[in-house]
């Protein structure tokens, strides 16, 4: 046999030989308002066909023994506010027929805090890290299906507050100070390049002002039904009030630069009245619904679906 023949023989032996599992299929399309869990199931991602994405990093309830309690930080829960969340997405499906993607974690904020960098809200426990990054982990995958089908996403991370002030606290990215300026000076600052409304600001530009707290923005479009809201026209500045800016959700995953066509904020939400009972959950989600619907078609080239009769 020539060499030629040889070689041509040992390479069809070598093909034959190959697994048929060398190749990994591709994971399974996620199917929308169906959920799906992390390793321990501590973290759930329930995935949707609209641009919305919703987190809930701190309304788990889960206190699992192999898991150590969190010494540092923050530990108490915001109690309600994943209850909360499910509440606005079951509002979107009622108004729409179609569903948010949301991403919850199920622990209690003794065991992990999602909304801090890693070495503070797991605490070098390598079960609380893995579930750090799943947590994390589906909020992109979240963001990139919505950008994928809508060409754009918008990131809503619910939370509570005890503050004494019942209204509710629009985070982002903004601290107080830069609120507190007159709205010639904050229009000049140039901050809004480093908000969760920067690629919105960029697209559309005009006054930063008017997009934080004009007479279209989200507080106005809340306090017209009823929700005092800070930044809004009414009340455009927290002045020394204690006042939730955003944190580490939506400054990495909407903030920052590596996020493009990504938008949202943080909403901190009073308890009485709005976190309270099951009945006052469905209020506010019936309202935040038609206020994200609203802001939502003014400011992106998309209009919400009407469900299906």
């Amino acid at each position: 046999m020539s060499s030629a023949r040889r070689l041509l023989a040992a390479l069809a032996v070598s093909l034959l030989s190959v697994s048929p599992l060398t190749f990994a299929a591709p994971p399974p399309e996620k199917i929308p308002g169906q959920p799906s869990y992390g390793t321990e199931r501590y973290i759930e991602y329930v995935a949707g066909d609209l641009p919305l994405v919703l987190t809930s990093p701190h309304g788990g309830r889960l206190k699992p023994t192999a898991l150590p309690d969190r010494t540092n930080g923050v530990t108490t829960m915001d109690a309600n506010t994943q209850e909360l969340a499910r509440a606005v997405a079951t509002a979107f499906f009622a108004r729409t027929g179609h569903h948010v993607h949301l991403v919850a974690s199920h622990l209690h904020r003794s065991k992990l805090d999602p909304n801090r960098e890693i070495v503070e809200g797991a605490q070098g426990n390598p079960t609380a890290e893995r579930a750090w990054h799943e947590f994390h982990a589906s909020i992109r995958e979240a963001l990139a299906a919505a950008v994928a089908r809508h060409g754009f996403a918008f990131l809503v991370d619910l939370h509570g507050h005890a503050h004494a002030i019942p209204r509710l606290e629009l985070g982002y990215a903004l601290d107080a100070l830069p609120l507190n300026q007159s709205d010639a000076a904050f229009d000049n600052s140039g901050l809004i390049a480093l908000t969760t409304l920067r690629d919105l600001a960029a697209r559309l530009g005009g006054s930063p002002t008017a997009l934080v707290r004009g007479p279209r923005s989200l507080g106005a479009l809340f306090a017209a039904r009823g929700l005092r809201a800070v930044p809004s026209p009414q009340e455009p500045q927290p002045g020394n009030n204690p006042f939730f800016s955003g944190g580490y959700i939506v400054r990495q995953h909407a903030a920052a630069p590596d996020t493009p066509k990504v938008d949202g904020l943080q909403i901190e939400c009073h308890r009485l009245g709005l976190r309270d009972t099951a009945a006052n959950h469905a209020h506010f989600a019936k309202i935040a619904a038609e206020v994200l619907t609203l802001f939502v078609e003014e400011h992106y080239p998309f209009k919400f679906p009407a469900p299906q009769k």
